[in-house]
Order: structure tokens, then sequence, then C-alpha cells
């Protein structure tokens, strides 16, 4: 009994002193391949209301894709696919806990509780845009007076999977 009470100490420090398992970072988690599976809009421009997959539908009935293959390099490959074509441009990547930048902008995301599915909201504000396709400083009527082009602010959301 009493090289019992000795042994059983030592096991449990042992038991005590396995190592950690290694939590992955989200770089860890982001790396990898990630498919765009739905995206819309919000009915209101500050994210709130009905959404509206339309676009997204429509996109699919086309069979347009859209991929995203980060790599640990800090690069990620985003590539296009419709009408039988496959356009493929290399961007630069950084995240942190709550927000991944692909070239320099930036969006708040969630992870799901496995690490499969990252859903982006974010917005945009109004903007005008002259013929040439460059954003200019004007409100909407100047920009109408111009002959540009106005677009009205919005919310959006979308969805990734790896």
């Amino acid at each position: 009994m009493k090289k019992l009470l000795f042994i059983l100490p030592l096991l449990l420090l042992l038991v005590g002193c396995e190592e950690e398992a290694d939590v992955p970072t989200i770089d860890d988690i982001i790396v990898g391949t990630w498919s765009v599976t739905t995206m819309g809009t919000f009915a209101n421009d500050d994210c709130s209301g009905a959404m509206d997959y339309t676009e997204w539908g429509l996109a699919q009935a086309f069979g347009i894709t859209i991929s995203f293959n980060f790599k640990a390099a800090g690069t990620v490959d985003m590539t296009v696919t419709g009408f039988g074509k496959a356009e493929t441009e290399t961007l630069d990547w950084t995240a942190t806990d709550d927000q991944l930048c692909i070239d320099g902008e930036c969006m708040s995301f969630t992870l799901s509780n496995d690490d499969k599915t990252l859903k982006f909201v974010d917005s945009e504000d109004a903007y005008c845009e002259d013929m040439s396709g460059e954003e200019v400083d004007l409100n909407q009527t100047e920009c109408g007076t111009a002959g540009n082009d106005w677009y009205e602010a919005v919310c959006y959301e979308y969805t990734m999977t790896k």
C-alpha cells in the first residue's frame, strides 16, 4: 500500500506534464484554398434588413466560381472561373484574429467553430466614378450632371468555405 501511495503522485505528476496540443494561429487557419459559397447584399446600407442573393444566383447560373488559395508566404491566388476561362491574380494578404487584409483592403470576419467557414460583412460608401473608371469627389447631383456614374452605398456579406 505504501508503494501505491508513492507511485500515485508520480503518475499524476507525469500526466500533468503532458505537452499541450499546438493551437493553430489565424495564419495557420487561413492558409489553404477557400471557395466563395454565398454572396449577397443587405437591403439597407447600414447592414440591416433582408439579404438579396440575386446577383450571386445569376453568377452561379452561368457557372462562375471564385476561389482564394492563401499561401504561407503572404500571397493569395484569387481565381475567378467562368465561361470556360479562369483568371488568376496574385495578391498580398495579412490577418489578425478579426481582420483579413488582401492588397491593403481589410475586412472584419467571423470564423466558424470548426475553422472551415469565413463570413465577411463589409460596406462601401456611395461614390461617383468617371468614364475612365476613376473615383471622383462629386455628390450625386454633380456626378449625374457631369455624365458620370453614381454608385449607392452598399453593405454586403459573403461566405467562404475551406
